[in-house]
């Protein structure tokens, strides 16, 4: 119970996140800035090495992922909610299968290098930005009832990646940063089950308040 309530707390700050920040529309100097991808190689990739270096068994990344899919789901603002809750567990998925690599877990874990954890961070930040993005591209049309044209989807593939650069650039830079600050991680066990409970389920509870009546 102590790790469900670590796991629905990192969900729902990210869905918080995702439900704010992601939802601004940036440009520079005419340029724009899928804040999609920022999430990704920022947040995203932040919360899912936060939650695997804490609890460290197989698929906690796809459950935190799944909590803050299921907040951006039911948040009150866009008209895109079900392609983001889509793309947010869909880059939960695709991290998980990533971090559980040896050359991934033991450089967040163990013995790091500087070099490898940012080409890491690259390989994650495009990884999981493009197929998230696919995903929703594959997946809205069933679950909103449309229908699903491929062609649609091969044509905007210049896009998807040109936008995955966003997402690479800043995960080069944010998982070794992550990564080097080994005090980022929470020892459950240095806390009463009682002060622990009542932290985790008061915070969570106030991220889906927040966003559900409050915010928008």
């Amino acid at each position: 119970m102590m790790v469900l309530a670590g796991v629905v707390l990192l969900g729902s700050i990210w869905g918080l996140l995702e439900s704010t920040i992601g939802g601004l529309k940036w440009s520079v100097g005419g340029l724009y800035i899928s804040m999609g991808a920022v999430m990704a190689g920022t947040f995203g990739l932040m919360f899912m090495i936060f939650a695997k270096r804490t609890f460290r068994f197989t698929g906690v990344v796809v459950l935190v992922a799944l909590v803050a899919a299921v907040l951006r789901y039911f948040a009150p603002v866009g008209t895109v909610v079900i392609c983001s809750a889509i793309a947010i567990a869909a880059e939960g998925l695709v991290f998980e299968l990533l971090v559980s690599r040896k050359v991934f877990l033991g450089n967040l874990t163990g013995k790091k290098d500087y070099r490898t954890l940012a080409f890491l961070g690259v390989i994650s930040g495009f990884a999981v930005f493009t197929t998230g993005y696919i995903t929703t591209q594959v997946l809205t049309p069933v679950f909103t009832g449309g229908t699903l044209v491929l062609m649609d989807v091969v044509r905007i593939l210049p896009l998807i990646i040109g936008r995955s650069f966003y997402a690479a650039l800043l995960g080069g830079i944010s998982v070794p940063v992550i990564a080097y600050t080994d005090n980022l991680h929470l020892d459950i066990s240095r806390y009463g089950k009682g002060i622990y409970f009542t932290a985790t389920t008061t915070a969570s509870l106030f991220c889906w308040v927040l966003v559900l009546f409050i915010l928008f």
